[in-house]
């Protein structure tokens, strides 16, 4: 009874031993696979480097150990530079405006060199009818004097403190464009009597255009 007794108890002793052993290989065996998964990272002189950390309000302290909070306030680079943006923007609107007007000029001129060819083509022909001949002659004199008053009214206009402006004097009607954004109604006023005066044209025939 006693070795039999005692030979139960060496196969249990061996059994436990054996489930401890397998025990450990499984553990060994899943942490193998999760480094194969997860190799390290080498660098390129072979070493293995460490793991990085993702940041985190806990990794984010300073040297007195206190968490350090993000600054959501913009610098004053970035304010200065969107105010710097804003202002290019409004130049290039200026410069777009200001080249309306320089093209507006253009087309007035080609517009009355035009009139004034013809006019002169009538007058120095031997064989226009005289009537026609001193017609022209009397509208070669109103295109020249048109073009003066417009000139005028454009530089008094200026004078008042307008960035540019252009007016077309034609008959008894007169267009004006001035470069504002922010006219009024007194202003349009003032601009239509100060024409009125330069042209001798009613204010009533006469046109205020705001352009920016």
């Amino acid at each position: 009874m006693s070795k039999r007794f005692w030979f139960l108890g060496l196969l249990t002793v061996v059994g436990i031993t054996l489930l401890a052993v397998g025990y450990k290989g499984g553990i060994r065996e899943v942490k193998d696979a999760v480094r194969m998964a997860n190799p390290p990272v080498i660098q390129e002189s072979g070493k293995y480097a460490p793991e990085k950390q993702e940041p985190s309000l806990e990794n984010a302290k300073d040297a007195a150990g206190n968490i350090i909070k993000p600054d959501s306030t913009p610098s004053g680079n970035a304010v200065q530079v969107e105010q710097e943006e804003t202002g290019n923007q409004v130049d290039d609107v200026m410069k777009e405006g200001s080249g309306f007007f320089v093209e507006y000029r253009l087309e007035r001129e080609r517009s009355r060199g035009h009139q004034i060819e013809i006019a002169r083509e009538i007058i120095n022909n031997v064989n226009s009818d005289p009537d026609i001949r001193k017609k022209a002659q009397e509208q070669l004199y109103v295109i020249s004097s048109n073009l003066q008053k417009e000139l005028e009214v454009e530089s008094l206009i200026r004078a008042k403190g307008y960035r540019d402006a252009v007016v077309f004097l034609e008959g008894k009607t007169v267009t004006v464009v001035i470069q504002s954004k922010d006219m009024n109604q007194e202003d349009a006023i003032k601009i239509t009597d100060l024409v009125s005066r330069s042209t001798q044209v009613n204010p009533q025939n006469i046109v205020i255009i705001p352009k920016y």
